[in-house]
Order: C-alpha cells, then sequence, then structure tokens
C-alpha cells in the first residue's frame, strides 16, 4: 500500500511539473506569476518560492534527459532558458559557454516579486509617520493584465490559480504586519494602503475616525452646524460644529463633519442630558484617542458656549443609528410660553390634561419650508406639565416624540399644527424660550 502511495504521489508531481512545463513553453513568466497558477497547492510558501519550485524541477528534470543523452531536452533548455531564469543560469552556461537571454513576464512585465518588495517598503515609510494600529491593503490591477491571467488559466485549463490581485494584498498586507506590527482590519480599518500596478504606486488613505460623544449647548444664537447666508456671511457667530473643529488639528486630520442625533434651533438651549452625535475627522493620521485631553481641549475652546463629552469610537455604521435616534426616541423640552389673553391654573390643568398622550398633526413649518419637505407628520406629544408664571406667562415640561416641532405646537403655526396650545386655550400663543433637557435613549417617559 505505502508503495502504491508513493507512486501515486509521484505521478501526480510529476503531472504538476509537466504541467508546469506547458505554461512555460507558451508563456514567460516570473517565479510569482508561474507559482501563482498553482497557488491552491501546498502551504507556507510564497507565490515567488512555489514558481521557483518548479523551475528548478523543470530544470533538474531537462538535465537528467540530458545526461541520458535526449537532444531534444537540450534543445528545449536553450529555448527555455529565458524563461527558467535564474535557477538555469549556471547549467546553461556550462551546456553553451554563454549567458542566456531574458523575456518579460506575459503577465506582470516587471516581475512582481519586486514590485510587492517596492510597495512594501513604501508602504512602511508612509505608514511609520502615523500612529494607526490596523490598516488594509487594497490593489488596482490593470485591466489588461487581469485579462492576460485570465488567458492562461483558461487556455490551459489550470484549476489551482489565485488572481494576481489576491496576492498583491497579502503580499504587501504580510510585510506590513512584520515590519511595523500593524494588524489587519478588513471591516473598520484605519488607513487603506492602495498599490496601483499600472503606475507602480502607493498611496496611503488614512480613513475617517469616528468618535462619539454628547454636547450640551449653553448659549443662545449657537447654530449646531456652521450657518452661511447667501451673501456668504456667517448667520451666527459660533457653532456646535465650530468648536469639534479643533479635533482636525490635534488628530492631525484634515475636516470635521458633525452628525447629530437631530438638531435644535440656533436660539434653544440644549440641556440635561445633552445630544448625542458621532464626530467625524477626516483623514485623521493620528488615531490614539486621549479622551480626558480632548475634552478638556474642546471645553475649553468653546467656553460658555457649548460643552463636549466625549466617549469611544465608533463606527461607521453607528452613524445611521444616531442619525435615527430623532424620530425613534422622545425628548423633553422646557418652553416658556407667552400668551395674548389671561390664563388660569384651571385652564393650565385642562391642557396638561388635553395634551396625555395626544396625537398631533403637524405641517412642515412655515420657517423651516424653504429647506424641509412640505409634508404632513403625524407625531405624540405623551404628556405636558405647566408652572404658571403671570397672568399670560407659564412654563411648560412637554415629553414628545423626536420630530415633533415644538415652537409650532405652541403656536399653532396659523392652523398647520393642531391641536396646539394656542387652540386648546383658545389665546393667541408665542414660544418665547425654548430648552432640550434631555433626549431619551430608552423607553419614553
Amino acid at each position: 500500500m505505502s508503495m502504491m502511495s508513493d507512486a501515486g504521489a509521484g505521478e501526480a508531481a510529476e503531472a504538476i511539473v509537466t504541467k508546469a512545463l506547458r505554461v512555460l513553453r507558451e508563456y514567460p513568466l516570473c517565479d510569482n506569476c508561474l507559482g501563482r497558477m498553482f497557488a491552491l497547492l501546498g502551504r507556507g510558501m510564497t507565490n515567488a518560492e512555489r514558481g521557483k519550485a518548479l523551475k528548478t524541477l523543470i530544470v533538474m528534470e531537462l538535465h537528467r534527459r540530458i545526461r541520458g543523452g535526449d537532444n531534444e531536452a537540450k534543445i528545449l533548455l536553450r529555448e527555455l532558458a529565458p524563461r527558467l531564469r535564474p535557477v538555469v543560469d549556471t547549467l546553461y552556461r556550462e551546456l553553451f559557454g554563454e549567458e542566456p537571454g531574458a523575456e518579460e513576464c506575459y503577465i506582470c512585465g516587471r516581475g512582481l516579486d519586486a514590485l510587492i518588495d517596492t510597495a512594501a517598503r513604501e508602504a512602511v515609510e508612509k505608514l511609520m509617520r502615523s500612529n494607526v494600529s490596523s490598516f488594509l491593503v487594497a490593489a488596482r490591477i490593470p485591466p489588461d493584465m487581469r485579462s492576460r491571467e485570465d488567458e492562461i488559466k483558461t487556455s490551459l485549463g489550470l484549476q489551482y490559480g489565485e488572481n494576481i490581485g489576491a496576492e498583491v494584498k497579502r503580499e504587501v498586507s504580510k510585510r506590513i504586519q512584520q515590519t511595523l506590527g500593524l494588524r489587519p482590519d478588513f471591516e473598520h480599518p484605519d488607513v487603506l494602503v492602495e498599490v496601483d500596478l499600472a503606475s507602480w504606486s502607493v498611496r496611503a488613505q488614512y480613513l475617517p475616525l469616528l468618535i462619539a460623544g454628547r454636547y450640551w449647548k449653553l448659549a443662545r444664537r449657537v447654530s449646531q452646524s456652521i450657518w452661511v447666508t447667501r451673501d456668504w456671511e456667517r448667520r451666527y457667530p459660533f457653532s456646535v460644529e465650530d468648536g469639534l473643529a479643533l479635533l482636525s488639528e490635534l488628530l492631525d486630520g484634515r475636516d470635521t463633519i458633525l452628525h447629530g442625533a437631530g438638531r435644535e434651533d440656533a436660539d434653544v438651549r440644549m440641556l440635561g442630558t445633552g445630544r448625542p452625535f458621532i464626530v467625524e475627522v477626516k483623514e485623521a493620521k493620528r488615531r490614539t484617542i486621549k479622551i480626558h485631553t480632548m475634552d478638556i481641549a474642546l471645553n475649553r475652546h468653546a467656553y460658555g458656549l457649548v460643552e463636549y463629552k466625549l466617549a469611544s469610537r465608533a463606527r461607521r455604521s453607528d452613524v445611521a443609528s444616531v442619525k435615527g435616534v430623532d424620530s425613534r426616541h422622545s425628548k423633553i423640552y422646557k418652553a416658556l410660553v407667552v400668551v395674548d389673553k389671561p390664563v388660569s391654573e384651571e385652564g393650565l390643568s385642562e391642557l396638561e390634561r388635553f395634551f396625555t398622550r395626544r396625537s398631533i398633526k403637524q405641517r412642515t413649518p412655515r420657517r423651516v419650508r424653504h429647506r424641509r419637505p412640505d409634508i404632513v407628520r403625524e407625531r405624540i406629544v405623551f404628556s405636558v406639565k405647566t408652572r404658571r408664571l403671570g397672568e399670560k406667562v407659564f412654563e411648560a415640561l412637554i415629553n414628545a416624540e423626536g420630530g415633533l416641532y415644538i415652537k409650532e405646537l405652541v403656536s399653532g403655526d396659523d392652523g398647520d399644527t393642531e391641536p396646539s396650545f394656542a387652540s386648546v386655550l383658545g389665546v393667541r400663543a408665542y414660544c418665547a424660550e425654548l430648552d432640550v433637557v434631555a433626549v431619551i435613549d430608552g423607553e419614553r417617559l
């Protein structure tokens, strides 16, 4: 049985060498590109090592036949010598008294191993200047190079190969790991190393760094994002986004983008539990987050206007989740309401009873209709608690579903919000001041 197994293994090995010889008779290939045609056979070898081994076996077999007086083998060796270098060089000089010629690889042209070495070296040099901890390698393969590779596999029936992109990504990635100790991350890498085989160049693309946190807007006339008028003038001198722009400097990035869980008007304060957000720092080269240090810098920069509390790194999928908080969760508001007629304690008690789990139909307010779709939305007011401050002034604590415009809930917006405080009380009502005191992440109160 053992002898039969040995014989079978020998036949299989001979078949592989015969197939490799057939490949080289048709196409000049470097060690990498030849080895890649048999990449799924064997473990623990690079394609360059696999290709060199196959060429070595071919040279040995041809030499064996030449020593036995096979003149056709000598002719074949002379013909294939440019494609069997460098393993054939010594034997060729001995047999023919000259140096063998050379041919460029049919697939990659210049020799893939040299490209991988160069690409890995350039990638390491670029990454050494940053403090990233994870990376991913991508390969841009010219279409003609892919088609030549596919041509060989198809025409010769090769079924154990891999594509050139897979080899480039794996080998460059392996050398970056070995040199810098970084880890590859296929889902959320810090940097994307792109190897372009068309231009033989390497580019390091630092991916956005996402950080989750909360902010408290302590002053009025502070917008969430930078607001520029048609005349290219700032509408408000400071924004929540302005404060976070400091992170570009701290993390050596290019720009910052604020993704908030909804937004409040510029004249509305954000108090209480604060508003969740994710800040995106474009092309951040410093990836080590020192939360406490960054909090201090941000809050010193925005002192008296906005307070920030960073929490942790976030993922791209978290952005959609945070943006969805505005519609999925409720908020608690504190409104200072001014009316044109005296309102009694009994009237306010009736207001509280009426707005207990009350459905509101609200057309997009006139003040935002130029930038929001003009639709009628339905939202729920869960509860209202009031405190009378004077005959025509009261304070209301409103717990409502996200996405409800509170100023229009108070005024009625000329009938576009129904019911409203104004319609229930039978007065003209105006929201003089508004604060958000809680964005509720859990169940509604």
